[in-house]
């Protein structure tokens, strides 16, 4: 015969809540970071054509549980608080780019890119062949222990009138 345990909330021994469950069985995790940001403005034409790659501008923060982005001179920072698996959600709208030889995006980990002509940085690619307007999207699941960072850069190349479009979003959440 199963045995039967009445259980509505689950704590740490400091006292903190870990969890709850409601009257319809969901369990509820406060401390679960997952975050939403995005451009609310579309930047003015870049120089996005250097060597290196650029960061993708982010101006507005739609969520954040657990406090685990920033935003600072428009640069969205992913701060890891737990060690384990995350999801992230990268899309990158771009205006104006006829001009341009290729389009990449990466998410860099704790500030390293290994170079724009690798793929060892969860990379998104296109040659855009004469299009005005491109969307890079792209979906990573990304081991991570606590404290290290994420932030989606860019490279485009040899343009210098490309533009980030508003909507251009970056979202992501511990899968565990």
């Amino acid at each position: 015969m199963a045995s039967i345990i009445g259980v509505e909330t689950l704590q740490h021994t400091n006292g903190t809540t870990a969890a709850t469950i409601d009257s319809s069985g969901r369990i509820l995790q406060p401390a679960n970071p997952k975050f939403s940001v995005r451009l609310e403005t579309s930047t003015s034409s870049n120089d996005y054509t250097s060597t290196s790659t650029s960061n993708v501008e982010f101006d507005t923060e739609e969520f954040d549980v657990g406090g685990c982005v920033a935003i600072s001179s428009n640069v969205a920072t992913f701060t890891a608080l737990v060690t384990g698996y995350y999801q992230f959600n990268l899309s990158v709208t771009f205006q104006d780019t006829g001009g341009a030889g290729h389009l990449s995006t990466y998410l860099s980990i704790d500030g390293s890119t290994t170079s724009s002509s690798t793929n060892e940085d969860y990379r998104t690619l296109t040659d855009p062949q004469g299009g005005s307007y491109i969307a890079l999207t792209s979906s990573h699941l990304i081991y991570l222990t606590a404290n290290q960072t994420v932030n989606p850069r860019l490279h485009v190349h040899t343009d210098t009138s490309v533009m980030i479009r508003a909507g251009t979003r970056f979202s992501g959440f511990l899968v565990g």
